[in-house]
Parts: structure tokens; C-alpha cells; sequence
């Protein structure tokens, strides 16, 4: 079958490479050789039958109901409701103005689609006409969005907030169909809308449910579609909450992005009336895709019809097979259960090695369904009919990466920051009582096997891609207790400090060594118009692959007059056959690690990209610590030893600087040391070895 849209080869309803829905196929019979027709003859007159006349009325009687339908169709009127947490993302940088800029009254058929909104939880507003002081809704009209609801300031992370208008709604805008948004930072399985008025409280998913279970939609009134426009939120436990109120789920599983350029809410301008559920999935989550694209094309100053510098992902569940997939996933879980106890140290590798989502922060411990399922199939019966009830469910998934399947769920190994409550959401009892043993096993497996580790000289010319620049040796008891590990490449400073270049995480385990490759992936910064001007960069890596390495770069912007500073990442690819990186994002850093007081916020918060032709210099952040005390001793204590530097390497022009990769052929010294987590979790360090 092919496409009806795009023209490419499918096997599914949606088209994968554009998302059109493909419900009718013209089934071509290509074995038809029209030039053997042959030629028609006259047939011989027959009387008119009592069951011709019924066949001839049938069809009339098809035809009128088809007419009845169009004009059905036709007539449908649509209700869009978007419920706008603003927080920080508009106070700091007007994202949620923005989006909502994009939603053009006049493209909409106004007569038969309304978009509603409420909006608040943000200390400032980018427009002019949602007051700080107000908790109030708005209707889209021609002149822009007017207040048709005006009250004195709530707190948008509250269930009464919520269902006051959810009710409002319900009663003041009549329609056939009903679609929900979500705008804010997510929360994974904690919720979402953050509101920074009232101390970051959000709606929790037990506040969610109860919110929609006392409004109207629900039963034969079920929303269309319940879109989130956040962080996290695509989730078999949101899934669950939300399976009795609507039709389908939109979300994504991994972190979301914005800028102030592009909007993914321009998708609402496309949506009809006559819009099955799907329809509107898909046009949400291609709003999205054109999102990333246009971003990344910016950045990257190219013509690509795809382009993805971001990892990113979009899914469109249907929630009336979630109670299946919930029976499948109980089942799956009680086989872990019997597992576990014979099994936990192999269980503890698989799990500290898998991808997660919003990997900067992996407290949240989320990671995709259908992974876990593929990667523990070893240890359940039931892990084939899991598979197929999560395809079941997911109609439609959208990924720039190939571990994600469209619904994640919390499988807690770095952190326990969601397990106390963890209870009263998880779909399946058994699975609850998995992850709680899971995490609290975690203290009957710590060693004391890595207390004395030594790695080796590290040698790196002439060395090859299949080469470890690196490797530790490790006894069997060792290579048993190992759970994962990464790596620090320093280079020498000043005054006694090393100044940190690379974190990698692509390593290996080979018989017992423990092995990894650092040739290649150091860069410095340097002016585009003098060579020998630069800087080395601290980064870190997020991908690596045998054709390239993904890095990123901590980094800060500023305007020619120092008013304006920005902490900022830039996302940086490292090609194995070029000797400069190319720039693939840059991002506004969400909070940084020293902010206790906002880090008590279980909120995702949102890399907002930012353009580098809106600043105008750029400063190289990087690090310096004391791996050697004073009479030449390993320090033990360097990785939380209080003395060490915080640094601003050269200032470059933000139109005049390139990204050089950095080989170890200099007069400086250079010393890699390993990091290695035991089953426990707890971290030990290899000594530093000099770079020869």
C-alpha cells in the first residue's frame, strides 16, 4: 500500500514519513492487460424484477443518507480548550506569547471552531491583554484573544482551578467536539502546570483526575483529544488517569523545546470541524515536528526538508486500549517479581544502562515501555502480548531516536523522588511492588571489590576507532559488581589545578577491562579569522556513534553592553571525518544545579533554544579541581573537593568563532580518570593517568 499524500510505501493506516492518515487504498490489479479488453456485446433484454426495484431503492436510500452525512459532517462545530500555565517560560522569555501569536483567527473557521483559553502562573506576560492580577479566559476573535471571564488571581496547579473551567466551558461553548491542551513545564508521572506564583505547585495526576471526573467530559462525552505541550507527560500513567475523559493521548515522552521564532500551536490553525480525534493527533504532533525542523534549519543555516538536531519524540495513544495493555503489563510485572530475588544483579546491569528521558536530569527515572519490555524479555512469558497491546494502543509514534515506542513509564535506579507515592498511580500492582523492591534492594549489593582500581597509561597515536585509549583491569568479582561507568579527560592548568575538557560515556567491557576511546573528542573554540586564538571547552557527551560524537557545551551570551547574560548549552556534533564541529542547537540552560530553591520543583523545565544572532559574545565556561595534593599524592576527595575553579575562558564574537576538535599533540599534560558505578549505585574513581 502507498500513501495517498506522500506517494511512499507503507503498512500501516498512518503514513510514518508524513503522518497523513491513509484510510482508503486503491487496490490496483497490475496482472490487467488492457489491451486484451475485449470488445462489449449487447445483452438481451430482461423484465424488470421486484428485486431490481428494492436494489434501485437501496441505492437511492445509501445515497440520501450519504447527503445527511456530509451535511452532518459539515455541520459539526469544534471546541478547543488550551489551558496555559505561563511560569517561567513567559516571564523570562515570553514563550507562551509567542505561541499563542501563532494561533491566526483568521485562518480558523471561526464560525464552527472556537479556541478557548485560560492563562496565569507566571509573574509577567509579554502582551497586552492577560493581567498578572487575573486569573481570567479568553476566546480567540478576530482582534486576538478577549477576556470573556475575568477573576481575581488562582493558582493554576490546583484541580478547582481546573474544573472551574472545564465547567465553564462546558456551558458557555456548545459543541460536537472537545479538545484539551496542557501548556507548561511537565512533570513526567508528577503532573504538569507548574505555577511560579504559588511556589511551583502543580496539578498532580490525582488532581487531574479529579478535576475531569467532575466536569462533563466523560462517558459518551469524551474529549477528542488531551494534548500535552509539555515535558515528560507521554506516560502509561497519564495515559491511565486520562482513559475515562478522552479519546486519544498526545505527548511527548522525552523533553520538549521552545524558542520565540516558531510555534508548535500553529497546528491549531488547520484544524476542521469534520476532524475525527486522529486527525487532530497527527496535526498536533507534525506542528511539532515543523517546529524542530524550521529551529534546527535556523541554526544550522539549511535547506533539509528534515532536519532534527534535538532528540525529540510525539505519540498519539488510543485510550480505549490502555485497559488492555494495563492487564498485559500486570502480568509482565508479576513475572519480574518472581524473578528478582535469582535474578536482581543482572536485572540492576540492564536497567543502569538503559536510555532515559531528560537524561540531564536522571532523577526522573522514565524510561519507554516497549524498551523495558524488549530489554527484560528474558524474564517474562508475557513480554511478546505486552509488545503488541502497546502497539495496539499507540497509533501513531513520531522519534529521532530508535529506543522510543510512544508511552514511557518510572522505573526508579538513580533516584526515589516519585516512589512513595508511586502506589496510588501505577497501573498494575505488581508493578508497584517490582520497583519498590527493585530500588530498595539497591543496599543488599554495594561492594567494597573497587576500593583500590588503577587505570592505565593512556597512549594515543596511531590509534584507531576499535583502539581503547583507556582501560582499567578488573578482578571477575569486579566485572560482576559493575553497573556502568564514564570517564573525565582533564588538561593541566594553572596553580596546581587540572581543567576539566570531556565527560564520556561510550565504553566497553572486554573479558576484564574495562575499556573506552578518548582520541578525537576534546575541542577548543576558536576565532574563525585567527587560528591561534583559543579556548579550550569543558563538554559532555550525549551520543556517540562509529560516524560521529554529540557533545555539549556549557557556555554564556551576552549582549554588546553586558545587560543581557545567558547560561546557555550548545549542542554540537563531532563528525569522525572533519576537523570541526558543527553547531546543531543552542539552549537556554533551565535552572542551574546550585539553585537549591527551585530544584525543590519536580518540574522538567523546558530548554528554551535561543539564536546566537541575537547576542554578541560568546564565553567558554570550564572548570578547574586539584586531582594532586600539594606533595604529588592522588587527591581522593578532588570530584567534591571545595577548591576548585569556575572559569570563563576568551570572549568571541558570536558571528566569528568555530569549533575545533583538539588532539593531545600540545606541550600540555593531559590525565583521563574512570568513574565506576557499582550495583548499588555508589561511585568510586580510578587514579589519574597521564595522556602519552
Amino acid at each position: 500500500m502507498y500513501c495517498g499524500k506522500c506517494g511512499k510505501q507503507i503498512n500501516s493506516s498512518f503514513c510514518p514519513y508524513c503522518g497523513a492518515k491513509n484510510d482508503n487504498f486503491n487496490i490496483v490489479n497490475n496482472n490487467i492487460n488492457n489491451n486484451n479488453v475485449s470488445t462489449p456485446r449487447l445483452a438481451p433484454k430482461k423484465k424488470i424484477s421486484v428485486g431490481f426495484l428494492f436494489g434501485i431503492l437501496l441505492v437511492l436510500s445509501i445515497a440520501f443518507l450519504s447527503i445527511g452525512y456530509v451535511s452532518y459532517r459539515n455541520n459539526r462545530t469544534r471546541t478547543v480548550m488550551i489551558y496555559m500555565v505561563g511560569a517561567d517560560l513567559e516571564s523570562d522569555d515570553g514563550l507562551a506569547s509567542t505561541e499563542l501569536d501563532s494561533i491566526d483567527f483568521n485562518k480558523i473557521d471561526s464560525n464552527k471552531v472556537k479556541v478557548i483559553l485560560m492563562a496565569g502562573g507566571s509573574k509577567k506576560w509579554h502582551n497586552n491583554y492577560i493581567d498578572v492580577s487575573e486569573t481570567s479566559i479568553y476566546e480567540l476573535q478576530e482582534s486576538g484573544f478577549v477576556k470573556v471571564d475575568k477573576r481575581p488571581r488562582k493558582n493554576m496547579g490546583t484541580s478547582d482551578n481546573l474544573n472551574y473551567f472545564l465547567k465553564y466551558v462546558y456551558n458557555n461553548y456548545k459543541a460536537n467536539k472537545y479538545d484539551f491542551i496542557f501548556w507548561n513545564h511537565g512533570g513526567a508521572v508528577d503532573g504538569s502546570e507548574y505555577d511560579e506564583l504559588a511556589g511551583d505547585d502543580r496539578i498532580d495526576l490525582g488532581e487531574m483526575y479529579k478535576a475531569f471526573d467532575n466536569s462533563n467530559f466523560k462517558g459518551l462525552n469524551k474529549l477528542e483529544i488531551l494534548g500535552f505541550r509539555t515535558c515528560l507527560n507521554g506516560t502509561v500513567e497519564v495515559a491511565n488517569v486520562y482513559k475515562k475523559f478522552a479519546k486519544y493521548l498526545v505527548a511527548s515522552e522525552e523533553s520538549t523545546r521552545g524558542n520565540t521564532v516558531v510555534s508548535p500551536l500553529e497546528f491549531i490553525n488547520d484544524i476542521k470541524p469534520h476532524d475525527d480525534a486522529d486527525d487532530v493527533g497527527i496535526k498536533m504532533i507534525e506542528g511539532y515536528k515543523k517546529f524542530v525542523t524550521t529551529t534546527c534549519n535556523y541554526v544550522q543555516k539549511s535547506d533539509k526538508e528534515e532536519n532534527y538536531c534535538i532528540d525529540s519524540t510525539y505519540s498519539l495513544v488510543d485510550l480505549s486500549k490502555i485497559d488492555e495493555l494495563n492487564v498485559e503489563f500486570d502480568k509482565f510485572s508479576e513475572d519480574l517479581n518472581n524473578n528478582i530475588s535469582s535474578k536482581y544483579n543482572e536485572m540492576i546491569k540492564i536497567r543502569a544502562n538503559m536510555s532515559q528521558y531528560a537524561s540531564d536530569q536522571p532523577a526522573r527515572d522514565m524510561v519507554d515501555l516497549y524498551d523495558f519490555v524488549e530489554k527484560f524479555q528474558n524474564y517474562s512469558s508475557s513480554s511478546e502480548s505486552l509488545k503488541k497491546a502497546i502497539n495496539k494502543a499507540v497509533v501513531y509514534n513520531w522519534s529521532t531516536n530508535d529506543y522510543s515506542h510512544g508511552l514511557s513509564v518510572y522505573y526508579p535506579y538513580n533516584e526515589n523522588i516519585y516512589l512513595d507515592f508511586y502506589p496510588y498511580i501505577s497501573v498494575s500492582k505488581n508493578y508497584s511492588t517490582f520497583v519498590n523492591k527493585f530500588y530498595n534492594n539497591k543496599e543488599g549489593v554495594k561492594t567494597k571489590s573497587f576500593s583500590n582500581i588503577l587505570s592505565k597509561e593512556v597512549k594515543v597515536d596511531k590509534v584507531t576507532k576499535d583502539d581503547a585509549d583507556i582501560e582499567v583491569e578488573l578482578s571477575e568479582e569486579q566485572i560482576d559488581n559493575i553497573s556502568k561507568a564514564r570517564y573525565y579527560v582533564f588538561s593541566e592548568g594553572e596553580n596546581g589545578y587540572y581543567n576539566l575538557a570531556f565527560i564520556g560515556k561510550d565504553y566497553r567491557i572486554d573479558g576484564n577491562r574495562l575499556k573506552a576511546n578518548v582520541n578525537g573528542k576534546t575541542i577548543k573554540i576558536c576565532d574563525s579569522d585567527y587560528d591561534d586564538l583559543c579556548t579550550k571547552a569543558y563538554t559532555f557527551e550525549s551520543e556517540s556513534t562509529d560516524k560521529y560524537t554529540d557533545i555539549r557545551v556549557p557556555a554564556y551570551v551576552r549582549s554588546r553592553n553586558d545587560k543581557v547574560l545567558e547560561v546557555i548549552y550548545m549542542e554540537i556534533r563531532l563528525e569522525n571525518d572533519k576537523d570541526e564541529g558543527e553547531i546543531r542547537g543552542v539552549y537556554k540552560l533551565g535552572v542551574e544545579e546550585k539553585d537549591e530553591e527551585e530544584q525543590k520543583s519536580l518540574a522538567a523545565k523546558t530548554p528554551v533554544g535561543i539564536f546566537l544572532d541575537d547576542y554578541d559574545f560568546l564565553e567558554i565556561e570550564y572548570y578547574g579541581f586539584k586531582l594532586f595534593k600539594d606533595n604529588g599524592q592522588v587527591n581522593p576527595y578532588w570530584s567534591y573537593y571545595e577548591d576548585y575553579l569556575n572559569n570563563r575562558g576568551s570572549k568571541f564574537r558570536t558571528d566569528k568563532f568555530k569549533v575545533v576538535k583538539e588532539d593531545f599533540n600540545t606541550d600540555l599534560n593531559y590525565y583521563v580518570i574512570f568513574e565506576i558505578s557499582d550495583l548499588a549505585g555508589e561511585v568510586y574513581y580510578t587514579n589519574p593517568v597521564k595522556i602519552k
